[in-house]
């Protein structure tokens, strides 16, 4: 019988990355529909927080709604990857954004910290 050859040759047992990133070698060359596709949303979250200059870290202490709360910039979210959606704090009560909110809420929280100081 003949065996299955396809783990033979260079690159045999190394993770396919270009098959996770839809065939890109690196994320920069992807468009936002691949990395949507390929990314989990945490995980698109924290590219889109790298492309814009913002830091995205955990919150350890904190859970809402029994899920983890991040911090986007100077924004508290959460992450519902089960409902693919995300919640940012928005003048003392949680609710869904668009990334594109997310960004502006952060720069406009920034904006308005900046002019306490």
């Amino acid at each position: 019988a003949e065996a299955n050859d396809t783990k033979s040759g260079a690159g045999a047992g190394a993770p396919d990355v270009s098959r996770r990133t839809g065939g890109h070698d690196n994320v920069e060359d992807m468009d936002d529909d691949s990395l949507a596709q390929n990314m989990s949303l945490k995980e698109v979250v924290e590219a889109f927080a790298e492309r814009n200059d913002v830091s995205f870290v955990p919150k350890p202490a904190r859970r809402q709604d029994g899920l983890g709360v991040w911090s986007f910039g100077t924004v508290s979210l959460t992450i519902d990857s089960a409902k693919q959606g995300i919640k940012a704090q928005v003048d003392g009560r949680w609710a869904p954004v668009s990334l594109a909110e997310l960004l502006e809420l952060h720069k406009k929280k920034a904006r308005q910290d900046s002019k306490a100081f």
